[in-house]
């Protein structure tokens, strides 16, 4: 192991842990209403009237009474482009902020059969890695949650976090999940409904 991923690992492990509350976030379909194709000039979303990252905005503003919330990212960017590539291409600084970490590691033992996992396996193996008991996933592949619906919120193809009955969810997802607004930043903690 690379003294880099060293670091990188133990920076994780210092604040992913059974006590962390954690969004894990998906981009295509979720973040933007569309796919991501590569090409010599980078990538390129699959609707050229789309724009990538259209929909942070709206995760920013329901992420806000939620301050402990951190993000570990599920996109297959990430193994396209590296982690801090990827985690650079985010345009809102509050959200690259809330970045901890991907589901992918190129180090972890799982990296050789990575894109053969469904998402869900993908989420559920780095959940379990790192004892998690608080987190929710958002991301248009239902597939691997099996058993964790309740920590899915399943945006559709082409509209992504746009949709307002995705909002809705996902709002009371996070109030389930994570206690009502702002009580993580007054208290440090919550009581949040069990979610299976």
């Amino acid at each position: 192991m690379s003294k880099a991923t060293r670091r990188r690992t133990e920076r994780r492990s210092n604040t992913l842990g059974p006590s962390a509350v954690v969004l894990y976030c998906d981009f295509d379909h979720t973040l933007h209403a569309t796919d991501a194709y590569r090409t010599r000039s980078g990538l390129v979303p699959g609707s050229p009237q789309i724009q990538f990252f259209e929909f942070a905005p709206i995760l920013e503003h329901m992420l806000a009474a939620y301050p402990p919330v951190l993000i570990v990212l599920s996109t297959s960017w990430v193994q396209e482009l590296g982690f801090t590539e990827t985690r650079n291409r985010i345009p809102l600084s509050s959200l690259r902020a809330r970045v901890v970490g991907a589901t992918y590691d190129p180090d972890d033992e799982t990296a050789s059969m990575w894109s053969a996992m469904s998402r869900g396996s993908q989420v559920l193996h780095h959940v379990r890695r790192y004892g998690l008991k608080r987190w929710l996933a958002i991301d248009d592949d239902r597939k691997g949650f099996d058993g964790y619906e309740s920590h899915l919120i399943h945006c559709q193809h082409g509209i992504g976090l746009g949709g307002k009955d995705v909002q809705q969810l996902f709002a009371r997802r996070l109030e389930l999940m994570f206690g009502p607004p702002d009580s993580l930043s007054h208290t440090g903690a919550s009581t949040p409904e069990h979610l299976t």
